[in-house]
């Protein structure tokens, strides 16, 4: 393991456990990019501007929404890439797609995040599109 896998399993764990304590000294000040296309697409930065667009539009439009990892691999020194799937159930019924998580660590922050996955999907679990 290394720094960088740590951080993304522990940004997962606190995610999963609603630990808004563990989030902010994780991503207090990150450089987040949720997937263009996507309901939820655009730059956001640091946990606020994460939890105003796509912590609580996901919480809101997704009952039982999960993140969870399959794998978590190391990517160079300083970042890491978690692989797995989403999943939950909206109006238009069961979520499940693919992500990719594209994470760049520093002094065991996450200084940047990047989402890749199925924007259409989305759209269509969440939006009917």
């Amino acid at each position: 393991m290394t720094g960088a896998t740590d951080a993304l399993r522990s940004l997962y764990s606190a995610f999963a456990d609603g630990d808004g304590d563990a989030l902010g000294r994780l991503i207090g000040d990150t450089h987040w990019v949720e997937a263009s296309g996507g309901p939820y697409g655009g730059v956001y930065n640091g946990l606020g501007e994460v939890v105003e667009n796509v912590f609580g539009p996901i919480g809101r439009d997704v009952r039982n929404f999960t993140a969870i990892p399959d794998e978590i691999l190391p990517v160079g020194d300083d970042r890491a890439i978690g692989l797995g799937f989403y999943r939950g159930e909206t109006d238009a019924g069961p979520l499940e797609t693919r992500f990719a998580h594209l994470a760049t660590v520093s002094g065991g922050r996450i200084t940047r995040f990047e989402q890749f996955t199925d924007t259409h999907e989305w759209q269509k679990a969440v939006r009917g599109a």
